[in-house]
């Protein structure tokens, strides 16, 4: 009765007391071992010579990704509104030894024979990476001159266990893309739709075993979702213009609460050789088991 007469006098005065609830992880798990990215990337024998690979990269005016080729072959990104962080080249390949050592230890040291889905893959950095640590993989987007990259992308490394479709997240079904799958990636998209906890449902419904997120975060302590409208003014933004819900840290916690996921464990930043939003708390990503 006093909890409630001082939680009622609180109120009148603008405040409120609010019990936070546990955060759910993981078992403790000792620090994987380091997985490093496939880099520079490995080219197909008497494929495409370095003036053809320059001619069909130059096809495609935008790329979200740099890309670097065994022989010294390279192209840097190209944006038409980049965001502060998105040009570095070093950037995905920090996110990689960031989250992927844990993806990879999870799935018993190995992603061969494994069976993952790329989702909103752009032009397939994370596919063409999976396929080349032995996964079959599964990529989309909703822009088809993102997935023409992406199959350029695996005509020149050679690859023939990567898959890319063009397809909307919202159609995404076990029917559409042929089953389930052991790990699903959902990379760089949950902030760019209105609805993230429909989102994760329909994601949970294509895995197996598990799901790794990775999102930027609105800077609150509050349990928000942050409302802003977003047009597709670049590939790196939504693919529609509407509104974009961005979570919170302590968002996404209930939203995988809600969601009733098995476990999960936030992925510690454990050194400073990583992007500075991931250093920030503006951005960081959950090893989901589920």
């Amino acid at each position: 009765m006093i909890k409630l007469m001082v939680r009622r006098a609180l109120r009148l005065l603008g405040y409120d007391i609010l019990k936070i609830p546990p955060r759910k992880r993981i078992s403790p798990v000792h620090e994987p071992p380091a997985v490093p990215p496939v880099w520079p990337l490995p080219r197909r024998a008497q494929m495409l010579t370095n003036e053809d690979i320059r001619n069909e990269f130059a096809r495609h005016p935008f790329w979200h990704y740099a890309y670097q080729f065994d022989g010294g072959l390279s192209f840097q990104t190209s944006h038409s509104n980049p965001g502060l962080d998105t040009d570095d080249p070093m950037r995905p390949l920090q996110r990689f030894r960031h989250f992927m050592p844990y993806l990879v230890q999870s799935q018993g040291g190995t992603l061969k024979g494994k069976r993952i889905l790329d989702i909103a893959c752009n032009s397939g950095f994370w596919s063409i990476q999976c396929a080349l640590l032995g996964a079959d993989v599964v990529g989309f987007d909703a822009r088809p001159e993102l997935i023409e990259e992406a199959n350029l992308l695996k005509s020149i490394t050679g690859i023939n266990n990567a898959e890319f479709k063009v397809l909307d997240f919202w159609k995404m079904s076990l029917e559409t893309l042929g089953g389930k799958f052991d790990v699903v990636l959902n990379l760089g998209f949950l902030y760019h739709v209105p609805k993230p906890l429909e989102a994760l449902e329909l994601t949970k419904t294509m895995a197996r075993s598990h799901i790794l997120l990775d999102t930027a975060l609105y800077p609150s302590d509050e349990f928000a979702l942050y409302l802003k409208w977003e047009e597709p003014t670049d590939i790196r933004m939504a693919a529609h213009a509407g509104v974009v819900a961005l979570p919170t840290r302590s968002s996404i916690e209930l939203l995988l609460r809600h969601v009733k996921f098995n476990d999960w464990l936030q992925i510690p930043v454990r050194t400073k050789e990583l992007p500075v939003d991931y250093l920030t708390g503006r951005r960081a990503s959950w090893l989901i088991e589920v």
